[in-house]
């Protein structure tokens, strides 16, 4: 008997996923364990080991489909079966017609009837999330599904088509180093100017949806600081190659940055929060995601329990998620339960932002390029090197008064590191 290919469990909150490639074609010898296709999540790729050696019977959902999780994907035909797939419903069957019946007493054709009616109007747990995120009635969409049934696609098609304008936009925002896909040169008619399609890969489409998400659900308010950053180039300037020999981390700012988010957060414990329906869930645990630029697109790493581990083992997670992140290796514990996100234009020359939240979190903290710059300082005008500071929040959660606290409060313990310096390191 043929062996299934399930759409495995791929986390908590992943329901579905999009098959992005099958390394093998139907009639292909496979190995148990080795990878047989890759599942694009709306986090991470993840491939799926095949679960017995024998043959690929059948491929059942094709490149680019995407599926629930439960789904079986392909059957695998074991060593000395015959490789033959056997129908178990006929083409009617699966368009949903049935067999003619005999005729019925009509009350039980009307009972019949409701019963089917119910059956149509189920919706898959994809659906209905999305349909419930959305604020959606699935009964006003036209399924294009098996029997009339309405599709996770059918949900994105009416937003999409309600908000064009809408993602148009956010599209158009993405910076062009996020782009991905194979770009196609149009055929220039006479007189016409020279463009490229460039196709959204599973990856880019669905960081566009996310952003669109965002920004549709959350408003969004930024508020903006200043932190001094002198005492933390002068320390790096003096340190980072003994440290570099002594611990084998290249050390940045950012290890010390999260530990100053973390002490403001257990201040200011909303900003450590997500909107739930009606309820507001703080949590006490401090996850932070640090938002990596890769040639897929951004990706959001996180390290969990940020407030339990020093600064010398923060550098060497991010220098290791960083890696993984880069190379197309993280796993979905890597992505998952983040808390509070910080995102670092800095690095690529931005001296200020409005970052988008990372929905379902509440706020997000964008950190910029250290400048040197004249101030006054204690009294007199001299060179410092200062960094923006601009936080976007959710103002559903957060008032301004706590935001610009909270906000406040992370410049303080950067300009201060007196204050906790010693208990992380």
């Amino acid at each position: 008997m043929p062996v299934p290919v399930i759409m495995p469990q791929l986390g908590e909150s992943v329901v579905e996923g999009t098959i992005a490639k099958w390394f093998k074609k139907e009639g292909d010898k496979v190995v148990k364990d080795e990878p047989l296709l890759e599942i694009n999540t709306d986090k991470v790729n993840i491939e799926v080991p095949c679960p017995a050696d024998g043959i690929l019977l059948k491929i059942l959902v094709k490149e680019e489909e995407t599926v629930a999780v439960g789904t079986k994907l392909g059957l695998i035909a074991l060593e000395g079966e015959e490789a033959k797939v056997e129908e178990t419903e006929t083409e009617e069957e699966r368009a949903g017609i049935k067999p003619a019946e005999i005729l019925e007493e009509p009350t039980a054709a009307i009972e019949k009837a409701k019963k089917e009616k119910t059956e149509k109007r189920r919706y898959s747990p994809a659906v209905r999330r999305l349909a419930r995120e959305y604020g959606i009635d699935p009964e006003e969409i036209q399924g294009t599904g098996a029997g009339g049934r309405v599709t996770r696609d059918d949900i994105l098609a009416y937003v999409e088509k309600k908000a064009e304008g809408i993602v148009d936009e956010e599209i158009l925002d993405l910076h062009p180093e996020f782009w991905a896909g194979v770009v196609k040169k149009v055929p220039l008619k006479e007189g016409e100017k020279e463009e490229e399609i460039v196709p959204l890969s599973a990856v880019r489409k669905a960081i566009a949806r996310q952003m669109l998400r965002s920004k549709k659900e959350a408003p969004h308010v930024t508020t903006w600081d200043e932190a001094d950053m002198t005492g933390w180039v002068n320390f790096l300037k003096k340190r980072r190659q003994a440290i570099n020999e002594k611990y084998g981390i290249h050390l940045t700012y950012m290890p010390f940055i999260i530990k100053a988010v973390v002490l403001a957060l257990k201040e200011f414990p909303v900003l450590n929060s997500s909107l739930v329906n009606d309820e507001i869930k703080v949590k006490k645990y401090y996850n932070i995601g640090v938002a990596v630029a890769t040639e897929r697109g951004l990706i959001v790493p996180v390290i969990h329990s940020a407030d339990k581990k020093s600064v010398r083992e923060i550098a060497k997670e991010l220098e290791e998620l960083a890696r993984k992140a880069r190379g197309d290796k993280l796993s979905l514990q890597d992505v998952h339960e983040g808390t509070f996100t910080i995102t670092n234009a800095g690095g690529y020359g931005a001296i200020a932002s409005t970052p988008i939240i990372n929905y379902p979190e509440v706020a997000i903290l964008g950190v910029h390029k250290i400048m040197e710059k004249p101030v006054v300082f204690e009294g007199e005008i001299t060179k410092r090197w200062m960094m923006n500071l601009c936080l976007s929040f959710d103002h559903r959660v957060v008032d301004g008064v706590p935001a610009v606290k909270f906000l406040h409060r992370v410049k303080e313990y950067l300009e201060e590191p007196e204050m906790w310096i010693v208990e992380f390191v």
